[in-house]
């Protein structure tokens, strides 16, 4: 990898490459990561995999026409060329009057420990081999019948620098590290659902044996089919399969972008209850434990921790620099950079759920009638400018007299994202750690559920 000081000498090299020719403003962006990945599957080494790669992109303005340019040679001699391509493309670009400018210097980073791990860069590749085959075998030996269908981990350092002609310089280190298991078992009637697990860290120390047993115990009570019931009852989700619901309707909606372009339902709803007031959900830029944490986004604007609902009330949308600047607010530090093609986007980075005061077993032990699910099929095709969802419980499990009691077979779970917050009964207590955010079990009263026929 490319020492993090060389970096950031080439980021403002470029940006000094692009004042000689005159633009009006530029801003670069490089990144300098190295990844390794082991993977099993049926039982067999997939691959093992590590690559080191360099991604820098920039972009220009001049007359307030853009230039993109991209390359993954790290030398002067390609910086040069690659400012001269977005030049010229800037020449035959069309005008954005709504452009205003980058992000300037200024505004105080947050530190934040633990975002690298200096075990990772270092890290074995046998070790990872080991480790997922032995994460393997222990599922195996874990529940009877248990077929591990696909195992890996991996790890991921990166060093990230950006600059810009408004004075911004800043580079930061990040590593990453995970393991994951799925499984099925057979059954009298075929197969049991497809179940999932995974672990993200920042360094090495992966739960390994935690995510073998959440498999295990999960695959022993699919291994026994449970009739479910269409109507309205009440449906705990786990974090992952809320985790989907958000991320294809609610978290396009408070996309700044998608507000000021009118997509959003809640686009002129600050201030007002859209949910239940036990909900709260930030997007937390700056947590710690937060895989997609960072001190800035691709602009270099720093990270923060921007409350979306508090106790009901929508309080804020996600913004970059170009849509803030375009509404008349201030960039939350959402900017997130497609770096081959050099254009940003309003990305989210933890969506962060504050948890409740009960474990999620003494709030099942209560129920009598409803449903655990745990992860979902069909979330990408809903609707995020109406919010309408319908999706499969892939595995769904019964609850019945304060017991989960089996797997309920292509159980259906239809509403729409609005109503389902304001239907949110309870938030239990421990929250769970997965990529993308931060939640415990959440709990939904009256939640439209429809059984399979059979």
């Amino acid at each position: 990898m490319i020492d993090e000081r060389d970096l950031q000498k080439l980021c403002q090299y470029i940006v000094s490459a692009g004042k000689k020719q005159k633009v009006d403003a530029i801003e670069v962006l490089a990144r300098s990561t190295s990844n390794l990945e082991a993977d099993v599957e049926m039982g067999e080494v997939n691959q093992v995999s590590k690559v080191i790669d360099v991604e820098i992109s920039l972009r220009l303005f001049m007359d307030k026409k853009m230039g993109c340019s991209f390359t993954n040679i790290p030398t002067k001699e390609a910086a040069d060329r690659a400012v001269k391509m977005a030049v010229s493309a800037a020449r035959v670009t069309t005008r954005d009057d709504s452009w205003v400018g980058l992000p300037a210097a200024g505004s105080p980073y947050h530190a934040i420990a633990g975002l690298w791990d200096d075990t990772v860069p270092n890290a074995d590749p046998g070790s990872f081999v080991d480790s997922v085959s032995r994460m393997a075998a222990k599922g195996i030996e874990a529940e009877a019948g248990l077929v591990p269908g696909q195992a890996g981990a991996g790890a991921a350092s990166s060093i990230v620098s950006y600059a810009n002609s408004n004075g911004i310089a800043h580079s930061e280190r990040r590593t990453t590290a995970f393991a994951y298991l799925s499984a099925v078992a057979k059954i009298e009637s075929g197969m049991t659902p497809y179940v999932f697990s995974v672990d993200v860290q920042r360094g090495l120390n992966l739960d390994y044996d935690g995510i073998v047993k959440d498999v295990a115990d999960t695959i022993h009570l699919c291994k026994t089919t449970a009739e479910g019931e269409t109507g309205n009852h009440t449906v705990i989700m786990h974090p992952r399969a809320f985790s989907q619901l958000l991320d294809n309707t609610f978290v396009l909606s408070v996309r700044g972008d998608n507000v000021a372009r009118g997509k959003s339902r809640i686009g002129d709803k600050i201030g007002a209850r859209i949910a239940a007031d036990c909900l709260s959900i930030y997007d937390d830029g700056i947590n710690p434990k937060g895989i997609s944490t960072s001190v800035a986004d691709d602009e270099g604007v720093p990270r923060q921790r921007t409350p979306i609902i508090e106790k009901g009330v929508l309080k804020s949308f996600l913004w970059d620099t170009y849509w803030a600047n375009r509404m008349g607010v201030k960039s939350t530090g959402n900017a997130e950079r497609d770096a081959r093609r050099g254009l940003l986007e309003i990305g989210k980075t933890t969506v962060l759920v504050p948890p409740g005061r009960r474990k999620v077993e003494d709030i099942l032990s209560g129920i009598k009638h409803g449903y655990y699910v745990r992860d979902v099929q069909g979330a990408h095709s809903s609707n995020p400018e109406s919010g309408d969802f319908s999706v499969v419980g892939n595995p769904a499990l019964l609850i019945s007299d304060g017991r989960l009691v089996g797997a309920v077979h292509g159980l259906m779970v239809t509403g729409n994202i609005y109503e389902l917050l304001e239907k949110t009964q309870e938030v239990a207590r421990d929250p769970l750690f997965l990529p993308g955010m931060i939640s415990p079990d959440v709990v939904f009263h009256d939640v439209s559920v429809v059984a399979r026929s059979e």
